[in-house]
């Protein structure tokens, strides 16, 4: 398990892309609103985004809270910046 800070951010942020989840992650570090929470075992996927017109990869672990899931995404695009990762705990629904 490793320990990692992050914003917990609404489920519902996801469909609004990278953009509005990095907004999600911004104005809850502004606010304060970091939780600190250990992640176990952690799954690697890849996938290639249309709507954001890049490589993403994509990291998912289970925390010591229940119903709470660790993500972290690094978005490789052909544009300024080249790079743009994010990182953040989100609940995950109870039919996991």
């Amino acid at each position: 398990m490793i320990d990692r800070k992050e914003v917990i951010v609404a489920g519902k942020v996801f469909d609004l892309g990278l953009k509005g989840l990095a907004d999600a992650v911004a104005e809850g570090e502004r606010a304060g609103q970091t939780v600190t929470l250990a992640v176990g075992a952690r799954v690697f996927q890849v996938a290639v985004s249309r709507q954001e017109r890049a490589l993403i990869l994509h990291w998912t672990g289970m925390t010591n809270s229940r119903n709470i899931v660790w993500m972290r995404f690094t978005a490789l695009k052909l544009e300024w910046p080249p790079v743009k990762a994010l990182s953040c705990f989100t609940f995950a629904s109870e039919d996991l």
